[in-house]
């Protein structure tokens, strides 16, 4: 039979409706938020609220993905290619202080330190009557709609408020009804600072712009930066709508609506502040583009886009489950030893509503290291884009968990950032191609920044174009691969060949870099801690995938042969990977005692996941279990996106009991009563990695075949998953009853052969392009 995505997704709806007492993805609290991480998120990818659910002034806090401190600079050292040869050499003869104290002199940036994402602002609904009591309150998260609803009685009458972000209205939509009674309240929109807000008519109008004031040698240039604009507009059903000062007055309304929206001067193309963009008329534009549609279209259209996108998977675990409790309670239920089978799905569910809701359309950016939720002027880590694993994990379950759509943000600022990847390569190390260090913000930073021991990350651009390249390996879509994936890899590539160095023993390395992030004592100096280094593994690591993904793009690319034979050339003189003294990975270029045994990244383990060229040999999957096991003797997994890339590491392990007992772990020390990860603090990609590792423990398809439930822990011996992705253009159903496979169909899109694995059985299939085929049934699983 023919299928296309509408037909695959009606086919997820006719399945999961034979599911017996399918559970409704929903998030529920009987108390409004009190601080911010007790409030939940709304997003469309671009703009994007926390919401209190308040009951005397409703709070809702306001994000728009580019307000950012900081403006575009060329922040390349310019003596670093000057002094690079001489830090390598004294790395190479383990003078290791030296080359650090040059590497800072001379290739840190300048300025060193980027600049906030900030906070918008806050929108307030503030009640007359809030000083009577209130009854039968809740407020929930429908992930399955992406809208927020509060009710509450007071007076004797239901108030009813309903929030959701709008992908195609490009706007934050709110309602509230009291059927029967009347609406009192004010309304009124805030900024701490760089704004002036005005109310005119039924609009609320914010104009701003953000001064750069202090630590221009540490952070760039100050003054007067991005310019940024809001609008909330208030329309009303009975009563009327009066100005205040700087809010507005509702009184005796039956019902009002709130559309808002909000926009900056910024220009992903150029990676800053453009003058031609006039951010209040975008905002006008909006406002009066959905002008005629009321509430209800607004919704329908909004739902029509988003649903299909959330409902092309379905996941449930047969058992007891508890919806009835509030999900706060529900998480502690769990924490302590309760049996609930649906929270496991429901929190795979959230990080999947996480991404949607802070990557696709309309955003130009990708999901930062707090999605696109902040509500700071100076947030920790500056809610940067951290490239040594932080920005890879959000994006690990985007096509695995079939949230591809999210995939284009990422992939836009990617492609924006290499010219300035260019500047650096050049710049730094004399180099052709592209690449960026550990860290960078939306005006292009590519430098080492706030000091080598943190970011000497040479590659990390190049981990950045793999996950570029996994979007095209999942769905094979060439035309992605040739605009998007190719150039990146392409340059990255280019910059690598150049950079590589022969060190003492003939091999060729990285010089200078790091093993992310923990230290190592040289046998001369046991007391001082050395970090920047030459050749760590997870260099070598790195290399090695990149040169494998893009040979595997020829055929579509043109990639040459002679540029492939140049490739295996380098890639022959590359440093094996190494057995260390206690039987694991060896981290770095010699067997160093690690200053911190127990540190959260586990960077040598790469090519574990989510890297695979460990995989292929049984040795160093044996390794790097006791790698594993040495980390969390001393205490490591202690972050919420350490314990998520846990659960990966397990699940590439095929060690289902394990990876269950590290992401019972990250619900029970690492989850936020919203479901948020805590590493501590908030940063999200905790969820997303947790994502991964759930979707990871039910079908792996890496090492060029689909395997069907690799890690499935004793604790789900029943189940269906609908609509997990496989590399190759696949889908897939699962089911499993007593801990066994029970079914399982595989959709095609491209008609590729695939050789499907189950317990160690395998068979080669050949599904038709845009057809489904019963992976049990043929293969006698």
């Amino acid at each position: 039979m023919k299928f296309s995505f509408f037909s695959w997704i009606l086919l997820v709806v006719v399945l999961s409706g034979q599911l017996h007492a399918q559970e409704q993805p929903v998030l529920w609290y009987e108390q409004p938020a009190k601080i911010w991480t007790d409030a939940l998120p709304v997003g469309n990818g671009r703009l994007a609220a926390m919401i209190y659910g308040k009951t005397g002034k409703e709070q809702i806090q306001l994000n728009e993905e580019t307000i950012w401190a900081g403006t575009r600079v060329d922040d390349i050292n310019p003596g670093a290619k000057s002094h690079l040869k001489e830090i390598q050499e004294l790395l190479f003869k383990e003078k290791n202080k030296e080359a650090y104290d040059l590497t800072k002199k001379y290739m840190l940036g300048t300025p060193p330190e980027i600049r906030s994402y900030q906070t918008l602002g806050d929108l307030f609904i503030e009640w007359m009557d809030s000083a009577a009591a209130t009854t039968d309150y809740k407020r929930s998260l429908d992930i399955g709609q992406s809208v927020h609803t509060t009710s509450f009685t007071r007076n004797g009458r239901k108030l009813t408020g309903e929030i959701f972000i709008s992908s195609p209205a490009d706007m934050m939509v709110i309602r509230v009804s009291i059927p029967g009674g009347k609406i009192n309240c004010n309304i009124s929109l805030e900024r701490e600072r760089d704004a002036v807000i005005t109310a005119r008519g039924n609009r609320l109008l914010m104009n701003g712009r953000i001064k750069d004031e202090n630590e221009p040698v540490k952070f760039g240039p100050i003054g007067d930066h991005m310019k940024f604009a809001a609008i909330a507009e208030v329309k009303n059903t009975g009563g009327k709508i009066t100005v205040a000062g700087n809010k507005l007055e509702v009184r005796d309304a039956t019902e009002f609506v709130i559309v808002f929206t909000a926009a900056s001067d910024y220009n992903l193309t150029e990676l800053d502040s453009d003058p031609a963009i006039e951010p209040m008329k975008i905002c006008e534009s909006i406002i009066a583009k959905n002008s005629r549609k009321n509430y209800t279209a607004l919704k329908k259209e909004h739902l029509a886009e988003y649903q299909p996108l959330f409902g092309s998977l379905q996941f449930q675990l047969g058992g007891e489950t508890h919806p009835e409790l509030p999900t706060d309670k529900r998480l502690r239920w769990f924490n302590d030893g309760g049996k609930d089978m649906g929270l496991v799905p429901l929190y795979f569910q959230y990080g999947r509503y996480l991404l949607l809701s802070s990557s696709r359309y309309p955003a130009k950016l990708p999901a930062n290291l707090q999605g696109k939720w902040n509500p700071y002027f100076n947030a920790p880590w500056q809610s940067d884009y951290h490239t040594n694993i932080n920005l890879q994990m959000n994006y690990w379950p985007v096509d695995l968990a079939n949230v591809s759509v999210s995939a284009q943000p990422l992939a836009n600022f990617m492609q924006a950032m290499i010219p300035p990847g260019k500047s650096a390569a050049e710049k730094m190390y004399g180099a052709g191609g592209w690449m960026m260090h550990h860290t960078t913000d939306i005006y292009g930073r590519t430098a080492i920044n706030t000091d080598p021991i943190w970011a000497t990350s040479p590659l990390a651009g190049a981990w950045m174009a793999l996950s570029i390249y996994d979007h095209y390996d999942f769905t094979r879509d060439r035309k992605y691969l040739v605009n998007y994936a190719y150039p990146l890899m392409k340059s990255a590539t280019d910059f690598i060949l150049d950079f590589l160095v022969h060190d003492p023993d003939g091999q060729l390395v990285t010089a200078p870099s790091m093993s992310p992030e923990n230290g190592f004592y040289l046998p001369v100096d046991t007391v001082y801690r050395n970090v920047v280094t030459y050749g760590p593994s997870i260099d070598i690591q790195i290399i090695r995938e990149l040169f494998g993904a893009l040979r595997a793009t020829a055929s579509v690319t043109g990639l040459t042969n002679e540029y492939i034979q140049r490739m295996n050339e380098v890639e022959k003189k590359l440093p094996p990977t190494k057995i260390n003294s206690y039987g694991g990975i060896q981290e770095w270029i010699r067997d160093y005692r690690e200053e911190e045994p127990g540190h959260r990244h586990m960077s040598q383990l790469f090519g574990l996941y989510p890297g695979t060229t460990l995989t292929k040999d049984t040795s160093l999957m044996r390794a790097a279990r006791v790698t594993i096991e040495h980390r969390l003797k001393y205490g490591g997994g202690h972050t919420g996106w350490s314990r998520a890339w846990m659960i990966n590491f397990y699940a590439r392990l095929k060690d289902g009991p394990t990876a269950y007992y590290h992401l019972s772990q990250l619900l029970n020390k690492s989850t936020l009563p919203n479901l948020f990860d805590n590493h501590p603090p908030f940063q999200i990609d905790g969820n997303f990695g947790g994502t991964a590792g759930i979707a990871e423990m039910l079908i792996q398809s890496h090492n060029g075949k689909i395997e069907l439930l690799p890690a499935l822990p004793p604790e789900w011996p029943a189940g269906r998953i609908i609509g997990l992705k496989a590399r190759g253009g696949y889908i897939v159903e699962l089911s499993w009853k007593d801990g066994k496979l029970a079914d399982c169909k595989i959709y095609s899109s491209t008609g590729e052969p695939v050789v499907v694995s189950y317990k160690g059985k395998e068979v080669k299939m050949q599904i038709p392009a845009l057809d489904t085929r019963s992976a049990k049934d043929l293969a006698g699983f």
